[in-house]
């Protein structure tokens, strides 16, 4: 008889536990799928398809006007660079740390494809094939998600999880190159450096939280000033009299067919106070967030390049990234 009690105490448990692991389950296939609806999340939007100008915008609404800020593409000798990504491979793991009505979801990617870097004369538009090139690469980035339950009397449950809040996406490749704080600033009427929007910086980035309903606001259409401030280790390469080692971008939109890029600068020149002082600065113009819609939701990537990346076959693949989501509302 006491093993009869026993035997069945025993299933009673185990009974317990298989159902405590399939909630488990369950709840993380929801938590999974509100990340795959998220329309801010992802790495869609860090590859280009071939190589691009280093200014370019395409699928992104615009108001029918030009550039406000002169691109900067000629470099070195009478040349200019296009350049891009191709992902090949992109796997993706996430580890969920569930308790009571919040979970944390940790994201992490690994994407790796090819990197394009093409050289074209100035005065006839030819390719130059002795510094043009391809390039494997493998770069890593993690952010961690907040999800929380809100009531729901619709549900059987009572609740629903809604994505709470995310962090930056960081990562990059190599050890070389690294980015230290990024500023936004409002521009005045004469385009000058105006009041302080938004301020990150390194030291914390990777648990600072941004709510999901108070994501860092554009309005469409408006001129910005960015600010990237970078480390470089070295030895770095130079490629004018500046003596800038690397280059920084601001990639933003929400896929390859619907992105743009701003190269930033640390000559200087165009918004840049300072030569070669490791801030990077330029202007970007909001774009629209879409015909039809008051606002949507977009992700950017800040990224820093070591220039032996993009200029050497053999000079390895340095890169830092910070993804930042945005939203885009009308005036």
């Amino acid at each position: 008889m006491k093993q009869l009690i026993l035997i069945t105490l025993t299933a009673s448990i185990l009974s317990i536990i298989g159902c405590v692991d399939d909630r488990t389950v369950d709840t993380e296939s929801v938590l999974l799928a509100l990340l795959e609806a998220d329309e801010i999340s992802g790495v869609e939007g860090f590859d280009t398809g071939s190589d691009l100008d280093l200014d370019h915008e395409m699928g992104l609404e615009t108001d029918g006007m030009g550039r406000i800020f002169t691109d900067t593409l000629a470099f070195g000798e009478g040349y200019k660079i296009r350049f891009g990504r191709q992902i090949s491979d992109r796997d993706r793991t996430v580890e969920f740390d569930i308790d009571g009505d919040t979970a944390i979801g940790i994201v992490s990617y690994t994407v790796s494809g090819d990197l394009f870097v093409k050289a074209f004369d100035t005065t006839d538009h030819t390719q130059i094939d002795s510094i043009s090139f391809s390039k494997e690469f493998t770069s890593s980035l993690v952010r961690k998600v907040r999800f929380v339950q809100i009531e729901d009397d619709s549900n059987p449950d009572g609740y629903v999880w809604r994505v709470n809040a995310l962090t930056a996406m960081i990562g990059g490749s190599g050890d070389k190159v690294s980015i230290s704080n990024l500023s936004v600033y409002g521009l005045t009427d004469a385009l000058e450096q105006g009041d302080l929007l938004h301020y990150f910086e390194a030291d914390g980035i990777g648990d600072l939280f941004i709510d999901r309903d108070a994501l860092p606001t554009f309005t469409a259409f408006v001129p910005y000033m960015v600010q990237v401030a970078v480390e470089n280790t070295g030895p770095e390469l130079t490629m004018d009299s500046s003596g800038v080692g690397e280059w920084v971008f601001k990639n933003y939109g929400r896929s390859r067919g619907m992105r743009g890029r701003k190269h930033l600068n640390d000559k200087g020149v165009f918004l840049d106070a300072v030569m070669n002082d490791n801030i990077h600065s330029g202007g970007w113009r909001a774009h629209g967030p879409g015909h039809g819609r008051p606002h949507r939701g977009f992700r950017s990537f800040f990224e820093t390049i070591d220039l032996a990346t993009l200029f050497v076959d053999d000079g390895g693949y340095n890169t830092a990234v910070w993804s930042i989501p945005y939203k885009i509302e009308r005036p």
